[in-house]
């Protein structure tokens, strides 16, 4: 007489075996150079000016977005893994979205100084539902265009013809969430959807690692081009379509070529690479919840400048935010 031993069954992998910590520390340079810009001094100086450095600029923002592209293409994986159906996986990035519209109008009602992001965050996510499963040199041909697109909308109108259109409140208005607000809605969807794409490599194999490090220092030169006419220093929407598109260029650059370095440093973890994710520990927990600690610093910043926003003219506020965050 024989027996069949059954073979056991195998359970897909819980979603938090799919996270990469890299990911999730490179998000977390992101949120704390983002607290720079809010909450850094007038006039730093010293050699503080390179924290200014750091954390100014396109360069924050664009590394956000690009990494909560890579975020979600993660957490698509990851809805693979569970078994989730794609109507499934649609109305859970939907609630999602609305979550982050509601959150992002609430907390645009307090006094924080700060051009909240979770609103537009939240519009991008149900924007990307069309294109979640759009094939990968589609989204970087679409990134492009977006790219494009959003640099010279943003270059199109110069300060007189602003002015003029500043007296027709609802085009002006839209024009500002498309194209030339603190978060275009245009460059942004571009920003999220090259995000995605690169998600779908594979992030932990050296031969990927390089080729993000090396597409992200040949782009990151853009940068030098704007620095040398002096471009970079206008404010966004002020600068000639060429410059405009050289700085969001340099910005993505710069994000694939951190994120690259992170994932290098950082993959495979053993040796002393386990000690420097351990190192890098406090990192990875901000960017692993970004949501809770965006809110929780503006809710801190708030607090600060209802406050008399006292001790501005110093890094102690940066210090204190990102602490009580």
């Amino acid at each position: 007489m024989t027996s069949t031993a059954t073979a056991p069954t195998r359970r897909p992998p819980a979603p938090s075996s799919l996270r990469i910590p890299a990911i999730d520390i490179a998000r977390g340079v992101a949120v704390l150079t983002m607290f720079v810009a809010h909450a850094q001094p007038a006039a730093p100086t010293g050699a503080l000016d390179l924290v200014e450095v750091a954390g100014g600029g396109e360069r924050p923002r664009t590394l956000f977005a690009v990494i909560g592209g890579i975020a979600l293409g993660l957490y698509l994986a990851s809805a693979e893994r569970r078994g989730l159906s794609d109507r499934e996986l649609r109305r859970e990035i939907a609630v999602r979205g609305v979550a982050l519209i509601a959150l992002g109008l609430v907390l645009q009602t307090m006094a924080s100084g700060v051009a909240v992001v979770l609103d537009t965050w939240g519009l991008l996510f149900l924007i990307a539902l069309p294109v979640l499963r759009v094939r990968t040199p589609l989204l970087l041909a679409g990134s492009a265009v977006a790219v494009v697109a959003a640099s010279a909308s943003a270059a199109a109108l110069p300060a007189p013809a602003r002015d003029e259109l500043a007296r027709h409140q609802v085009l002006n208005q839209l024009f500002e969430w498309l194209a030339i607000g603190p978060y275009p809605l245009l460059l942004w969807f571009g920003f999220l959807i090259l995000g995605l794409a690169f998600s779908r490599l594979m992030l932990r194999r050296r031969s990927t690692q390089l080729l993000l490090l090396g597409a992200g220092a040949v782009l990151a030169t853009a940068t030098l081009a704007t620095r040398i006419t002096g471009g970079a220093h206008e404010h966004a929407g002020e600068r000639p379509f060429p410059t405009e598109l050289l700085v969001h260029l340099g910005a993505i650059g710069a994000a694939l070529a951190l994120t690259a370095a992170l994932l290098m440093l950082t993959e495979p973890a053993s040796g002393w690479r386990r000690m420097l994710g351990v190192a890098l520990r406090p990192l990875q927990a901000v960017g692993a919840m970004p949501l809770t600690v965006y809110t929780a610093h503006v809710v801190a910043l708030a607090v600060w400048r209802s406050s008399g926003a006292p001790l501005a003219d110093t890094w102690l506020p940066f210090a204190a935010v990102s602490r009580a965050s």
